[in-house]
């Protein structure tokens, strides 16, 4: 009975060293990890963002640091080369990327999305004294597109409109101001500095952008969906106070 008794209590000895290794090579990993790593392409392929890839990247991580100091959750940022970006994903070496896909039904089985937290999307860009503020009304008006692009389709749901194709944003953007044109469906990142900067008090965005284009917090599917819901809460909250705006401004958005 005795030799029984201390089998048992060597038994129960070796258990609890054997967890309390377990307990501290789990917790040397997690600080070894620093936080919940979210991988990010320096250069956005497959988007063109021309010299403005440095501004989404600040932009991109400004964000991230905020909503992780709202929402309690140590974000950190991993560069990844954009063709390895996704294998990284679903590899596990982050939990996260920062993405431009969109969050179609196909990638929905695959993917979990947060809100837009950067849009990417065409906006009409029309004379600052123009009362047009949507595609309703666009009957007779003439608006222009940048050839190559698939802005057209959204026009062509405004009965009436004459689309004009255009090779350059700025001869379309001149033509406006010369009266040829109503209008201009382009990209609002080129948008916003032809209206904030060369043509201030001349031309304004009249709309918000006009798809679902934008950039996203992806994760795998049911894997980490905790951070979609911290990622969303903490842009909802700087949506509200004021915060978000000040900080895409900041970078020109």
């Amino acid at each position: 009975m005795m030799a029984q008794s201390s089998i048992f209590r060597t038994t129960m000895k070796k258990i609890s060293i054997l967890i309390l290794v377990l307990c501290t090579l789990l917790s040397c990993s997690k600080s070894s990890n620093g936080g919940r790593r979210v991988g990010v392409d320096p250069y956005w392929s497959p988007l063109d963002l021309g010299t403005r890839e440095n501004s989404v990247t600040a932009c991109s991580t400004d964000l991230l640091t905020e909503i992780g100091k709202l929402e309690k959750i140590p974000f950190v940022k991993v560069s990844v080369n954009g063709n390895d970006l996704m294998e990284g994903l679903q590899k596990g070496q982050y939990e996260a990327i920062l993405s431009s896909m969109r969050p179609y039904i196909f990638n929905r089985e695959l993917f979990d999305f947060s809100d837009i937290y950067l849009a990417l999307g065409p906006v009409l860009v029309v004379p600052a004294k123009s009362n047009i503020d949507s595609l309703k009304n666009l009957e007779g008006k003439e608006i222009a597109v940048i050839t190559g692009s698939t802005y057209d389709q959204i026009l062509q749901k405004s009965n009436g409109v004459l689309i004009r194709y255009y090779d350059s944003i700025p001869k379309a953007l001149n033509d406006i101001l010369l009266g040829v044109l109503d209008g201009a469906m382009i990209d609002i990142f080129s948008a916003t500095p032809f209206c904030r900067d060369l043509y201030e008090g001349e031309l304004k965005i009249a709309t918000p952008p006009l798809n679902d284009d934008g950039l996203r917090m992806v994760v795998k599917h049911n894997t980490a969906s905790d951070l979609i819901k911290g990622f969303n809460t903490g842009l909802a909250q700087m949506k509200k106070d004021g915060s978000y705006e000040k900080l895409i401004g900041k970078w020109g958005f």
